[in-house]
């Protein structure tokens, strides 16, 4: 339509036709409802961008919250490792404090390997499954993880015996493992050398178990003497059980936890009876399935044991000789002494493991003079020498080795070999006389042990 003036208003349509109307008004509507929706969907992009950032920023969070988490855990461990590391310093630290005031022994490892030069290891089958030994794995000591198909324990027992009834050891604790539920480590103590007796504190993350166990013949029997429970223990903290006359105690960290008193000597006390060490254990449940979880205690940080009291007798040495003028046949060549000295005239602080053939084991390092006397019921003859040897092994199981001789004996007036040794001899190791002769000859000995013999001291410890 137009206007009287014939103008045509803006917006309004031509031509004489309806169609014309519908068809401009369906077109501008396209065209708004088309505009409206891309207007839409550009919002909506927007928005999912938005919502895209917001995600990623959320993600990014949680990203860096848990690298954070892994960061804090990282030091955390570290921070617990450290703990148990100064405290093993600590306890090592205390039992050379003790040695040296006290003149004692003293044992001790932070298990950067197993030593078996050092320990002797008894196992325990619980119903005669499997069960793995003692392994070290990042500095601390246990029953392996692995192989274990039943029940049991390892029973580690310090090769060389403390010198006293009056002991204190100690233990730093390790990894947990599941000792929440399971004392399945601890203390042997005032132990035989076959562990058929001894004394046992086994320690869990909340409770302490005090009591006398026996292992013969492969079956171990324990009996309770007392227990504390509620505690918290963990990782770094420092178990010591010391034992004086019938007294028992057991601290954590240097605070009395647990006490009792073997009124009745129900534990064998005395000189075979003075063996330390520690065990290890695995606990086998059967699950619905048929198959088996294990439980393991704790492992360990550090081991370290000593004397409290002085021993009886002042000095360490052995005096060892053959009274009996028989005629002994030895081989030929560079040997040790065979059954040959049949007397002991003193030894103090140091374990005769076999007298007829001289083997001694070292309680205590330090620098010891040793002298070996040799007399023979023939001489050597011209051309042809004698000579004392002193042989050593790192432990009793270990590889033996001649490190000193004397000088010669030779000539048709050379009966008698004998030679006095300067040497280092670490706790735990074993000596012996020994000696050369060209070919195989008779040893001999007299009254007074003058001449066949075998002696040592200790000039001086470390």
């Amino acid at each position: 339509m137009t206007s009287p003036d014939k103008s045509v208003p803006a917006g309004a349509y031509t031509g004489g036709s309806i169609r014309n109307l519908q068809k401009v008004t369906w077109d501008s509507a396209r065209a708004s409802i088309l505009s409206n929706v891309s207007a839409s969907f550009a919002g909506v992009e927007a928005i999912g961008s938005n919502l895209n950032s917001a995600t990623n920023r959320a993600l990014n969070t949680a990203t860096s919250a848990q690298v954070g988490a892994s960061a804090a855990q990282t030091t955390a461990t570290s921070a617990q490792n450290t703990s148990a590391a100064n405290a093993s310093a600590i306890a090592n630290l205390q039992t050379k404090q003790t040695q040296d005031q006290v003149g004692g022994a003293s044992a001790s490892d932070n298990f950067q390997s197993w030593d078996n030069t050092k320990w002797t290891v008894a196992q325990w089958k619980a119903d005669g499954q499997a069960v793995p030994g003692i392994v070290v794995v990042t500095d601390q000591a246990g029953i392996s993880k692995s192989g274990n198909t039943g029940t049991g324990a390892d029973l580690a027992v310090w090769k060389t015996p403390l010198m006293t009834d009056a002991q204190s050891v100690s233990v730093v604790l390790g990894r947990p493992n599941q000792a929440g539920a399971f004392t399945g480590s601890g203390i042997l103590l005032r132990a035989a050398a076959d562990l058929s007796t001894f004394v046992m504190v086994q320690v869990g993350t909340g409770r302490i178990l005090l009591q006398r166990g026996t292992f013969t013949g492969g079956s171990l029997s324990v009996t309770n003497w007392a227990e504390a429970t509620g505690l918290s223990m963990g990782t770094g903290d420092t178990i010591t059980v010391s034992a004086s006359g019938a007294a028992y105690e057991v601290l954590v960290n240097g605070v009395g936890r647990l006490s009792y008193r073997d009124t009745a000597a129900s534990s064998p006390v005395g000189a075979n009876n003075r063996w330390v060490g520690f065990y290890s254990a695995c606990n086998a449940s059967s699950n619905w399935d048929g198959s088996k979880s294990f439980s393991f205690g704790f492992d360990l940080e550090s081991f370290a044991a000593a004397d409290t009291t002085s021993p009886p007798i002042v000095g360490t040495g052995w005096s060892l000789y053959r009274q009996n003028a028989t005629a002994v046949a030895q081989s030929a060549g560079t040997a040790r002494f065979g059954t040959v000295l049949d007397t002991a005239r003193q030894s103090n602080n140091v374990n005769v493991l076999d007298l007829p053939s001289g083997r001694i084991q070292i309680i205590k390092s330090g620098w010891y003079t040793m002298s070996v006397g040799v007399h023979w019921s023939a001489a050597a003859g011209d051309g042809y020498s004698y000579n004392a040897v002193l042989w050593t092994a790192p432990s009793p199981d270990g590889v033996w080795k001649a490190i000193r001789g004397s000088a010669d004996t030779s000539g048709s007036g050379g009966f008698v070999a004998a030679g006095t040794f300067v040497v280092f001899a670490a706790a735990g190791s074993v000596w012996a006389p020994g000696y050369y002769i060209p070919s195989a000859r008779n040893m001999v000995g007299d009254t007074s042990g003058v001449y066949t013999y075998f002696d040592g001291t200790l000039c001086s410890y470390s």
